[in-house]
């Protein structure tokens, strides 16, 4: 069995010495000095995104040359993609 190398940072998450404060459950941890969340809300927030990317995707319909598939794409590739195509994502104060 091959076991593949974890690419890290993943969710916000990345080991190391640093006393952290997680920006979901709001524990202490020790990670990078970058990290904002713990190793177990990155994980599940690495759930979130592989459950919601492909219907976020599917908004976009088929793109400007048809190139938009969901199960092909991680969020990396398509945040991407959207700059490419000049799509800015803004949030919507109320």
């Amino acid at each position: 069995m091959i076991m593949e190398e974890i690419k890290y940072p993943i969710g916000g998450f990345a080991p190391g010495n640093y006393s952290c404060n997680c920006v979901n459950c709001k524990h202490d941890f020790d990670g990078d000095i970058k990290s904002f969340r713990c190793e177990p809300c990155s994980n599940r927030t690495v759930d979130i995104l592989d459950d919601y990317l492909p219907g976020f995707i599917n908004q976009f319909g088929d793109g400007p040359l048809g190139e938009l598939n969901p199960e092909q794409w991680d969020a990396l590739e398509f945040l991407r993609w959207l700059k490419l195509n000049n799509y800015k994502i803004i949030k919507n104060v109320r």
